[in-house]
């Protein structure tokens, strides 16, 4: 079985490949899988039908591409549009206009938000069985490293335009076009080889046209058309994560699978209070509006990855902070007050705003 939004992906027998992993009817959008580790740094693969609800300050530098997944719809998607911006004012600093096949950087410590939605932000109304899903690839740290940018000589200049004076490190390259190193970080690299592929500690790779992961121990060699290469100088590849057998249970019931909350809800300095289909977010004396169907995405997504992705934020300027230092969660509003929760306190609180913003009709699990 998969999942019915990957219907149309085409899925190579024999191996293990990532759509086959992505397209498991019981995993999540938006949900950062961890798929391949060398020395504190991942590989991971994340689906969506809907642009991504929340613009993320993440841990170390992080560089993501939509694979093929086989379905021309998809893949010929023409635009694929992503912001960054200032973590702390939240003026735009650049974008992105790619495509399927083009690698661009995250980098640390810029605010990015792919699919960026403009107000209302409405959700996007589906005919049945009209969703359809991407496959994105995403090259990071697990835990807070420092950045090293690689210029790319074959970059798509054309896809980057920066908006601040000086932009932030920005970088664009096509899996289809580039060879050799594309990405730094930490100990390890993620390069375009061709023919024999053969890292002298071993490696992750990854087959640009069909999604086969491939762990190679070292000594161990393989050939490609063209292919993602993960690997380290100093480093041999982790064993097998346990996402290749079986995904991480959800951090608590769906909203459709549990009884809702209300509101207000009110928890220490933060209200949250009902304005149809936003939120009034109050914390101190700052407030917001936020849409609520979008904040229970994200609020979902954030106990989904066990607060441990950083900065999110969502519509409106409601935030969540899970490396703010001391060991707390914070939850804030941009330009506002903030509220720090102890971190064994904080998932039960994230669940108890789920239950109560989700709006009639919320479901988790899209068809």
């Amino acid at each position: 079985m998969r999942h019915p939004t990957t219907a149309h992906w085409v899925i190579p027998e024999g191996g293990l490949n990532l759509r086959e992993l992505a397209s498991r009817p019981e995993r999540f959008e938006h949900h950062l899988i961890v798929v391949a580790t060398i020395a504190g740094v991942q590989l991971e693969i994340a689906t969506a039908s809907e642009p991504l609800y929340f613009g993320h300050v993440n841990i170390s530098d992080e560089y993501a591409v939509a694979l093929p997944c086989g379905d021309p719809l998809v893949d010929g998607f023409p635009n694929l549009r992503t912001f960054l911006a200032d973590p702390v004012t939240g003026a735009d600093t650049g974008r992105y206009n790619h495509r399927t096949g083009d690698l661009v950087l995250h980098p640390l410590g810029a605010l990015h938000w792919p699919g960026r939605l403009r107000a209302p932000y409405a959700p996007f109304a589906f005919p049945p069985g009209g969703r359809r899903t991407g496959l994105s690839l995403v090259y990071c740290g697990a835990r807070p490293t420092a950045s090293t940018f690689v210029p790319l000589p074959e970059a798509r200049h054309d896809a980057v335009k920066g908006y601040a004076s000086p932009p932030p490190p920005m970088a664009c390259a096509s899996l289809f076009t580039h060879t050799g190193l594309l990405a730094r970080i930490g100990a390890t690299t993620l390069s375009i080889a061709t023919g024999e592929i053969a890292p002298v500690r071993g490696g992750w790779v990854v087959i640009v046209d069909t999604g086969e992961l491939i762990r190679l121990a070292p000594g161990e060699t393989t050939h490609a058309a063209r292919a993602l290469v993960f690997a380290s100088d100093t480093a041999t590849p982790d064993p097998v994560p346990p996402a290749w057998t079986a995904l991480p249970p959800p951090p608590f019931a769906v909203h459709e699978a549990a009884p809702a909350g209300s509101l207000p809800l009110v928890h220490g300095a933060l209200r949250v209070e009902d304005a149809g289909a936003e939120a009034i977010v109050t914390i101190g004396a700052s407030a917001a509006r936020v849409p609520r169907y979008w904040l229970a995405r994200m609020l979902f997504r954030v106990a989904l990855h066990e607060l441990r992705i950083g900065y999110v934020e969502t519509y409106g300027g409601f935030a969540v902070d899970d490396h703010a230092g001391d060991g707390d969660v914070v939850l804030g509003l941009r330009g506002g007050a903030s509220l720090r929760v102890p971190r064994d306190e904080a998932p039960a609180l994230i669940e108890r705003l789920y239950r109560a913003v989700a709006p009639a009709g919320y479901v988790e699990r899209l068809t």
